[in-house]
């Protein structure tokens, strides 16, 4: 597995009252370490879309918490894709403060055709360089 890094601070927006990371942005987090993966290899989402005529569809999503982050925090989440077949890939998410690893992670996905809703085979355009 290719690991990229993407880096990143905690707002105070996506804090609870006692300044942690609400859970609920960790899928967040990892939606925008996809986004960095499609511009890293030359393929943002729009191009995505808009040439290859697909969407990317979140099929599962799995976090595992272990350490909290806080307001002001820098993090990095390493990643990359772990598993592929014909028509499913697997990003695998590890999330980290320096070297104490807060949060790991999976999604899972799928490509269908934009037009016939349909699932297509995952495009060589967006595995490249993995």
């Amino acid at each position: 597995m290719k690991i990229l890094i993407y880096k990143r601070k905690v707002n105070f927006y996506e804090t609870d009252a006692q300044g942690i990371v609400h859970h609920s942005n960790y899928p967040r987090y990892f939606e925008e370490a996809r986004g960095f993966y499609l511009e890293e290899i030359g393929y943002p989402y729009h191009l995505v879309r808009n040439e290859l005529n697909i969407d990317i569809v979140l099929t599962e999503l799995n976090v595992i918490y272990k350490k909290p982050l806080n307001f002001g925090d820098n993090f990095e989440i390493h990643f990359g894709i772990s598993e592929i077949n014909k028509y499913l890939f697997t990003f695998k998410y590890f999330v980290k403060k320096g070297s104490i690893l807060c949060s790991e992670g999976t999604t899972k996905h799928c490509c269908i055709d934009r037009t016939s809703k349909k699932i297509k085979p995952v495009p060589k355009e967006i595995l490249k360089d993995i």
